[in-house]
Order: C-alpha cells, then sequence, then structure tokens
C-alpha cells in the first residue's frame, strides 16, 4: 500500500514486534532508534523493517528529523510509537484512504485507547484519545515542544473511525520512570511557557481553535487551581466516569494524578532557582 510507517525506538525489543506485526500492510517501515542497547535492532531487520540511528534529539525534533531525512516515496505518512498497534480495522481504513486517495485531507486523527494492568482504560478522560498521525507526505510537522508535542497540518484535517491500541509491555517499573521523566520535561514546558507569557512574547486565547482554547485553560487556568493533583484525580474519576473502569480505573487515575503533583514539585523547584541570585552576582 501506498504509505510510509515512521516508529521511533530506543530499547523497545519487548513493544516493537507487535507493532511492526500490525503495519505489514505498509510499504516503507522505518524504525528510527536512538541508541538502544536491547535487540530492538535485530527485531526490525528480522521483520522486514528499515531501521535507521540518530542520536537523540527531543520527541518533536527526533520525529521532524525523520520526516525530512528518512527516504520516504510513499505519500501517506503513519506515524506509529513503538506501543502502539493499529488494529486491523484500522489497517483497512488507512488503506482505502490511501490506495484511493481521492480525499480534500492532508492529515487524519487516529483514535486511540490505552490497555493499563491489562485492562482497556474506556472512561477516565483517556478515551477517546485523538491523535494526528496519518498525513501526507511533506503536508505535516511536529511543533517544537519538549513533551506532548502535537502535529500541525498545512490544509483540511479528518478523524478516522476505528482505533489504535497503546498498551506499553515493559511493565510498571519502566512505566513509573517514563513519567517520573515526562513530569521533568512538562515542568521545564510550563516554565518556558510561563516565562514567555511574563515577558509578552507568548499568549494564548480562549477564542481560539480547540487546541488554543486547551491550551490557555492550561497555561491560564490550571496553574491558579490548588492541589492540582486532587482536581485531577476528581475530573478523572467522577466527572469523567473513571469509577466505571473499576479498580484498574481508581489505580489509572491516582497514577495520573499522582505525575501531576510530581510536575507541580517540579515547576516549583524551578521558580525557586530562577529567583536565587545567581553565584557571584553580588561580587564586586
Amino acid at each position: 500500500m501506498p504509505i510510509a510507517v515512521m516508529i521511533p525506538t530506543k530499547n523497545e525489543e519487548k513493544n516493537l514486534p507487535y507493532a511492526l506485526e500490525s503495519v505489514k500492510f505498509a510499504d516503507q517501515v522505518f524504525v528510527l532508534d536512538s541508541g538502544s542497547t536491547d535487540s530492538t535492532r535485530q527485531i526490525a531487520e528480522s521483520m522486514g523493517a528499515t531501521f535507521v540511528h540518530h542520536d537523540w534529539e527531543g520527541y518533536a525534533a527526533q520525529k521532524n528529523w525523520g520526516l525530512d531525512n528518512l527516504p520516504i516515496t510513499q505519500p501517506w505518512v503513519f506515524i506509529l510509537d513503538a506501543d502502539e498497534v493499529i488494529t486491523p480495522e484500522l489497517r483497512d481504513e488507512l488503506i482505502k484512504v490511501a490506495s484511493e486517495d481521492k480525499c480534500e485531507e492532508n492529515g487524519f486523527y487516529i483514535n486511540r485507547f490505552f490497555i493499563f494492568l491489562d485492562k482497556r482504560i474506556r472512561h477516565c478522560g483517556y478515551y477517546p484519545s485523538w491523535n494526528l498521525r496519518f498525513f501526507r507526505r511533506g503536508k505535516a510537522r511536529y511543533e517544537v515542544r519538549e513533551v506532548h508535542e502535537h502535529m500541525i497540518v498545512d490544509g483540511k484535517v479528518g478523524y478516522l473511525k476505528h482505533d489504535m491500541e497503546h498498551n506499553d509491555r515493559r511493565g510498571m517499573e519502566y512505566y513509573i520512570a517514563k513519567h517520573n521523566h515526562y513530569s521533568t520535561l512538562e515542568a521545564r514546558e510550563l516554565f518556558r511557557i510561563e516565562q514567555a507569557q511574563t515577558h509578552g512574547t507568548m499568549h494564548y486565547s480562549p477564542f481560539g481553535g480547540p487546541l488554543e482554547r486547551r491550551r490557555w485553560v492550561k497555561h491560564a487556568i490550571w496553574p491558579r487551581l490548588p492541589a492540582k493533583w486532587f482536581f485531577r484525580w476528581l475530573y478523572m474519576y467522577v466527572l469523567k466516569l473513571g469509577i466505571l473502569d473499576g479498580v484498574v480505573g481508581f489505580h489509572f487515575c491516582l497514577f495520573l494524578a499522582s505525575y501531576e503533583h510530581q510536575i507541580t514539585l517540579k515547576l516549583a523547584e524551578l521558580r525557586r532557582e530562577a529567583r536565587r541570585p545567581k553565584a557571584g552576582a553580588g561580587a564586586k
């Protein structure tokens, strides 16, 4: 099929076979690796993917490098994380769009469901979870952002009907460590935006598009709330019906609330460091 798939990786030997198995329909499959020390490369090459190493630049920059430098020749591109799987129903939908190529859209949002503790999360504000992953070559790039980056498309966008699955098989120890790292990046990004807003170089409006409105709430309203971790848990577990996901839903909401608390603590630390006088600043 006239589709190229790009999969960023680092030490993904447990997840990669599932991801690659789900994209066998694509004409080109690239595994863009940033320094794996496990069997990621052997798995990629044994399953017919093209393995390319590039030193890690950051979530958005790494993918943009791949879009600019990989020998992608197909007209449609799908970016898939190694812990994700394209379901058979989504596969058929992608094939239809790419093979007919009659649509006006240059990009499509894909819905994603999460597997947590071996159970699908159906509520908690994590489903539906729309991600723009499928697009015409040369018509989309990621915004420059440290974490939770979004893709910007030149032209119309649409929504596909079927889902992809997110299921990290590396276990809770890795999952917790990953979110600890994400919380550091998120705190840095929030601090950067906070500083830019203070100096008048960045502004979000409640009257813009859906993404800008979400960012406005995140950067204008959310930072002013006390006990944000509690509001996050309350929002996910009660307002977004995480209670209907049972015990796993309770643990999932609590896990994300603790992630929110980590961000709060790290952001407070960055603010304190910014207020501290620099060593030797008062010396004459």
